[in-house]
């Protein structure tokens, strides 16, 4: 039975809703009504189902599709292929190794098994051929905080590192004690003026006339017990400064007695006191030891030869510290960009060639070897084919901290380079300019003068440049207000110390920084007329 219930509209007027039982309906429905409206009943949830599935399986595609390295809406997909997390991956490692190396990751520390590190990755998921190229470093090493005094006319025990210091490569552990004093004009630079010094501290105001180095190897050589450089009155701190030839070399010479630097106001006393009186105690324990070391040089397999893009960072740190930022930073991007391209096959057009050099802590030497050896045929025991020559070399990227804690983005600007690499270098500027440009990310230019792997390429007329984020430069209110951060304090507060691990590390800093690398070494390595492109004048 079917019945009838009424119900009322909105406006009062009754409504009727049918009750009656469904199956008796369908038993009164002819048979041929019954398989239509299955029919259509099960083509709607298929209908349905496809829909579903269809959306899932887009979503599905433009989710791979947006995890590859072809999904660059701007039309440069190398800089997306690039795992800023597989960085991550590898300065674990470097701190990892450094623990177990006094932590540190230095010549006589970590960094041999920091380069086997590399090696490893190298062979495992990389596309290179593989050379080590041996050297010899000077490693200084202060075994224990100095003394310095004045004995008589009066007795002053003077403070490390305030009042003095012991200038690295500054000699070996002595003991001079109750010498007498040497004043020394015209900076020690020529002999003949020196005087007579010997078993006498040397005390002399430096000169532009010759190097540090060369007044005290001078001093030295005339039979100076030690020496103590006066600092300039601008200076309110002694000097760390290195006294060592600036491009050492196996069997070039190091100080053998103990080089001090003083500030100006204890060097007035030294100078104005009566010399005849004057009386010093010196004790250090310091040491200078050659040791081997080497650089990893991974040399592709594909691409022009003769127009070579060598790409570089340094992989050993400061003895002070595990160096995860300096240059942990540098050489684990430029490893995971040398794997990445290796992972996703691409063919460059120029031959890539990545460097991981050793030493540069201890005064670039890795780098500078390199050049020696290729651009001068210069040999030492050790000499052996790496796979490279030096005129095959186009270009020179280098990348050397690229996530310091209060970052700015700087950019090296090539018109500080020699005349000889200058609108080359200026080339490579522009590069990765465009890719600050194009993300619309802040930057500022920096100069490219000294302090780190560029310079003995520039200094030989290879174009060079690249990215970094800075060290222990004060950032100011105006930078602060540009790029973020904190003012007036450092880029790198833990610039070449102990606290600089994992946690000194920006990850937004080393996305941006890592991802112009990869930018500037896809794209250069396609440049089909490279040295024309460099040579290029409209970007001078």
């Amino acid at each position: 039975m079917s019945s009838l219930e009424g119900t009322l509209s909105d406006d009062g007027a009754p409504l009727l809703r049918s009750t009656a039982n469904t199956a008796d309906i369908s038993r009164r429905r002819p048979q041929g009504s019954r398989i239509a409206e299955w029919y259509e009943t099960r083509s709607r949830d298929m209908l349905a189902l496809t829909t579903v599935l269809l959306l899932l399986g887009i979503g599905l595609g433009m989710w791979v599709y947006g995890t590859l390295p072809t999904s660059d809406r701007d039309e440069h997909p190398h800089e997306y292929a690039l795992s800023t997390e597989r960085i991550r991956d590898h300065l674990t490692q470097f701190l990892d190794i450094a623990g177990k190396h006094n932590n540190s990751r230095s010549v006589t520390n970590g960094h041999a098994a920091s380069a086997e590190y590399v090696i490893s990755q190298l062979n495992a998921h990389g596309n290179c051929d593989i050379y080590k190229q041996s050297f010899m470093s000077p490693v200084w090493t202060v075994h224990k905080a100095p003394r310095f005094s004045v004995r008589a006319p009066v007795q002053v025990d003077y403070i490390f590192e305030t009042d003095f210091q012991v200038m690295r490569y500054g000699g070996q552990s002595a003991t001079v004690d109750n010498a007498r004093v040497a004043i020394v004009e015209d900076g020690g630079c020529v002999a003949d003026r020196v005087g007579n010094v010997t078993g006498k501290i040397a005390v002399v105001r430096p000169s532009t006339s010759c190097s540090l180095f060369e007044a005290a190897f001078t001093l030295e050589q005339m039979g100076a017990s030690a020496v103590v450089f006066v600092r300039s009155a601008r200076f309110k701190t002694p000097s760390t400064a290195r006294v060592r030839f600036t491009d050492w070399k196996e069997g070039d010479p190091l100080m053998t007695v103990p080089v001090l630097s003083v500030t100006h106001s204890v060097g007035q006393l030294l100078q104005t006191a009566a010399v005849s009186k004057l009386r010093i105690d010196i004790e250090t324990n310091t040491s200078v030891d050659v040791v081997k070391t080497f650089n990893v040089l991974c040399v592709g397999r594909e691409g022009d030869s003769h127009n070579t893009v060598l790409v570089g960072s340094h992989l050993d740190s400061v003895a002070a510290g595990p160096g995860i930022n300096d240059n942990g930073s540098g050489s684990a991007s430029t490893l995971e960009i040398q794997l990445t391209l290796a992972r996703i096959k691409f063919k460059p057009h120029n031959r890539l060639v990545f460097a991981w050099w050793g030493a540069e802590e201890d005064g670039l030497l890795g780098s500078r070897h390199f050049a020696r050896e290729l651009a001068h045929g210069w040999k030492n025991r050790w000499a052996s084919d790496v796979g490279v020559r030096w005129e095959d070399i186009a270009l020179d990227l280098n990348f050397d901290m690229l996530a310091s804690p209060n970052f700015i983005a700087l950019v090296h600007n090539g018109t500080d380079a020699p005349k000889n690499a200058r609108t080359g270098s200026q080339r490579i500027q522009r590069v990765f300019e465009d890719y600050f440009v194009r993300h619309d990310y802040s930057y500022e230019l920096t100069d490219m003068l000294a302090g780190s792997d560029f310079v003995p390429f520039v200094d030989n007329g290879v174009p060079a440049g690249g990215v970094l984020t800075g060290a222990g430069e004060i950032k100011s209110i105006t930078e602060r207000s540009k790029h973020g951060g904190l003012a007036n304090a450092a880029l790198d507060t833990c610039y070449h110390r102990d606290c600089d691990t994992l946690l000194n590390i920006n990850m937004l800093a080393l996305d941006r920084m890592s991802k112009a690398a990869m930018y500037a070494v896809s794209t250069l390595s396609n440049v089909h007329d490279l040295r024309g492109y460099l040579n290029d004048t409209r970007y001078s």
